[in-house]
């Protein structure tokens, strides 16, 4: 049975059942507060209430800090899913309980966010994090909230990138380079390695004219064959103490790289485009379908094919 005390600032309603934990609320009425207790009660009569009050106390912001903890940190790509926590942090949706954030919400942020710049693609990765936050929320933090972001619009997918480089681009960008970032270009252009994979690479990982990646994106070990010109490539690098090929880190690879295209006055090319450039090149040079997944580790050909870019002449000249 519910209990009501009258107070200077209204009626407090105090519900004691077996098996919950106390519940109180002030009500301007005594009749508010019969009405509002007697709703509970038939809730938790019928196994239907559901405590509310750690997901209307606990803000976004406060979830977001045990996601990292919690989730992010287990993740092979923990350090760009911490920019883009860190990103939703510095919003004012952080601010808010997150059992009181909306569709409506999401999707004012949603339109916000493409009408300050970001990409289509940008945004579903902001949301998709979002997203799987609210799915832990549920599923493992037994909090009694809805998912919003299921039920709003997401932004269409962006055009697949299909840059591939100019005639003389990569002779300007090597030119430009550090030693090491010159031999992390090359690796990439005649690997089609993943920037992470490159960074990460030990020597005792490369035997003969081959790197075994032992941890890949996608879970698997990875063999990769080296050529001529990569071989040669890590052949001008010193050996390290602690056995990395590399002193870079993924960040400050993806800076360097942007800053040697600016100064070049090369336009649209990203670190990640070299993947594409070299899986195209390999096709070029005649290894069939099943060879070059082999090496780029794609896990479909559908993904494989949206890292391939034929030139159009080379086809042409191919059909005589």
């Amino acid at each position: 049975m519910a209990t009501y005390i009258k107070r200077k600032s209204g009626w407090l309603a105090q519900i004691r059942r077996k098996g919950h934990e106390t519940i109180c609320r002030t009500f301007d009425t005594k009749t508010e507060a019969e009405r509002w207790a007697l709703g509970i009660e038939s809730k938790m009569g019928d196994g239907r209430y559901q405590d509310t009050r750690e997901a209307l106390t606990t803000t976004l912001a406060e979830c977001l800090e045990r996601y990292e903890v919690e989730v992010t940190a287990n993740k092979k790509g923990k350090q760009q899913e911490r920019y883009r926590i860190a990103m939703w942090l510095k919003d004012d949706l952080a601010t808010k309980p997150i059992g009181a954030i909306k569709s409506v919400d999401v999707a004012k942020w949603r339109d916000a966010r493409i009408a300050s710049g970001a990409s289509s693609g940008t945004a579903r990765l902001d949301l998709a994090l979002l997203s799987n936050l609210f799915t832990i929320a549920i599923q493992e933090w037994s909090m009694p909230i809805t998912n919003p972001v299921l039920n709003i619009r997401k932004p269409a997918p962006g055009k697949a990138r299909d840059r591939r480089l100019l005639p003389g681009e990569e002779e300007k960008i090597l030119a430009e380079c550090s030693p090491e970032m010159r031999v992390i270009v090359t690796i990439a252009i005649e690997t089609a390695m993943r920037r992470g994979e490159i960074i990460s690479m030990r020597r005792e990982w490369i035997k003969g004219a081959v790197v075994t990646l032992p941890d890949t994106k996608n879970g698997t070990v990875r063999k990769v064959p080296l050529s001529k010109r990569a071989l040669a490539a890590l052949a001008e690098l010193p050996i390290n103490i602690d056995g990395k090929v590399f002193t870079y880190t993924d960040h400050g690879c993806t800076q360097m790289f942007v800053k040697y295209c600016q100064r070049t006055g090369i336009r649209d090319l990203r670190f990640h485009d070299l993947r594409h450039e070299a899986t195209s090149r390999f096709f070029e040079k005649g290894l069939d379908v099943m060879q070059v997944k082999s090496i780029t580790g794609h896990k479909s050909l559908q993904m494989l094919s949206r890292y391939t870019h034929l030139k159009a002449d080379d086809l042409a000249k191919m059909l005589g």
